[in-house]
């Protein structure tokens, strides 16, 4: 059965019957024009939005299934929240979707979205559904709180500073070629590439600590760390040797011959979360999360990424995926 079977309300109620509205802080949820919600006193209001297409972002039954989309559309923006400090709280779904497209590829879509939500207390309260000619296109809207004055920024790194990183780096990146070059095996690499987990924990404790900052690894670690070194006006020392990599990954690379670091730099998908923090305060988050590798160093400097490997250094660009 195709969405023009349906038709737009049809499917509307079929989705709506599907996403449960944990009723604590939803006031009005989907069904009128607009939702209200209640915030938390004492807390600021973060909003993020993230956009993904057919075809730019995912390859349909090549590399990721419409319950995998779902699940990424929404684990992308919490991400972003993650890297702010912020307890994402509630999601507005808007998608353009094909009429030729089976109905129960977007339960399944939708089925991804709700799982993902129901793992971090996320309601979905609204959103839209649209017609599109041929690909289709998720835009997902996510809100969250954290402490006034403790949002995470890209700005709050200071000279003597570790710079650190989450669990293993490259994963992602490695896993969409595995699943583009139809390479059985590597299901660590795939899964990561289409069910990331993004850090909610690791940024709650670090907004706890009020110190440092934070920016989610999406577009590779070489854009990110130089989002951040930009923003504080600060120069991020990065030891190669240091970075963290999972045995799938080196194994992948040795097999196809393709370097390490051109995931760890260039990959993107990780959402894990690169951070900075004073040392006697990481060694206070590491005691709480273990995973957690320091990777480098904050110094002075005029807004640059510098790469140590093999005892030299040289100057990353802030390269990495990019839309244009």
């Amino acid at each position: 059965m195709k969405i023009s079977d349906v038709g737009e309300f049809g499917i509307i109620r079929m989705i709506q019957e599907r996403l449960s509205v944990s009723p604590e802080n939803v006031v009005v949820g989907i069904g009128d024009d607009g939702a209200v919600y209640r915030t938390t006193p004492g807390r600021e209001q973060v909003a993020v939005i993230d956009t993904m297409v057919e075809g730019e972002h995912f390859i349909i039954h090549r590399t990721a299934t419409w319950h995998a989309v779902g699940y990424k559309a929404v684990a992308a923006n919490l991400s972003d929240l993650a890297a702010m400090g912020a307890v994402p709280t509630q999601a507005v779904v808007s998608t353009a979707l094909a009429p030729t497209m089976e109905v129960s590829e977007v339960l399944a879509m939708y089925d991804g979205m709700q799982d993902v939500c129901r793992t971090y207390g996320v309601n979905i309260i609204g959103g839209d559904t649209v017609m599109a000619k041929e690909s289709a296109v998720i835009t997902v809207t996510a809100l969250g709180e954290v402490e006034a004055g403790r949002a995470l920024l890209r700005s709050g790194a200071k000279a003597g500073d570790i710079v650190a990183v989450s669990h293993t780096l490259g994963d992602a990146g490695a896993g969409l070629d595995v699943l583009l070059s139809g390479t059985a095996g590597y299901e660590s690499l795939v899964r990561a590439h289409q069910y990331p987990v993004p850090q909610i924990q690791l940024g709650r404790i670090l907004a706890a600590h009020h110190g440092g900052c934070a920016n989610d690894i999406s577009d590779g670690i070489a854009g990110e760390a130089n989002e951040i070194a930009k923003a504080s006006h600060a120069d991020l020392v990065l030891y190669a040797e240091s970075i963290p990599v999972s045995a799938a990954l080196r194994q992948w690379c040795a097999q196809e011959k393709k370097d390490v670091f051109h995931y760890v730099l260039q990959g993107g998908e990780d959402y894990e979360l690169i951070f900075t923090l004073p040392p006697e305060t990481f060694s206070a988050v590491r005691r709480q999360i273990p995973n957690l590798t320091p990777i480098g160093r904050v110094c002075a400097g005029t807004g640059r990424v510098r790469w140590v490997q093999d005892g030299k250094e040289s100057i990353v660009p802030p390269h990495g995926w990019t839309h244009f």
